[in-house]
């Protein structure tokens, strides 16, 4: 029993680090072509929130093996979300606290819920 929980914990701290790297990467890109083309401030935030969903997607379904994929899933969409808030308030030099990390927590679990559910089914149950 340890050693299959000791393997969904590895499998989430994968999908938690990747989902990381490719949100902090596609963020980057899009502040550059924010900067390039002089992009509207309204549009920022919806695009986070796909960045967000993408790549909780990405970490999920690369990282986590079809068994109890949508359980692993939400913890790792709810992780990523806290550990790119923390990365990103770092880089700001700014931590704030409100309802809308609340919702951001929620939206990461639905995230990671779909994209573990999505991995189960194209990968096959186990």
């Amino acid at each position: 029993m340890q050693g299959e929980v000791g393997r969904a914990a590895a499998e989430i701290g994968k999908g938690i680090c990747v989902a990381s790297v490719v949100t902090l990467a596609a963020v980057l890109v899009f502040a550059l072509l924010i900067k390039l083309f002089s992009i509207g401030s309204s549009v920022i935030m919806p695009v986070n929130q796909l960045i967000k969903m993408a790549a909780i997607f990405v970490g999920c379904f690369v990282c986590l093996r079809p068994s109890r994929a949508f359980l692993k899933g939400a913890i790792c969409g709810v992780a990523v979300i806290l550990v790119t808030y923390f990365l990103f308030a770092i880089i700001a030099g700014e931590i704030s606290f409100g309802w809308k990390n609340v919702l951001d927590w929620l939206f990461g679990g639905i995230a990671g819920t779909i994209s573990g559910i999505v991995c189960t089914a194209v990968k096959g149950k186990s």
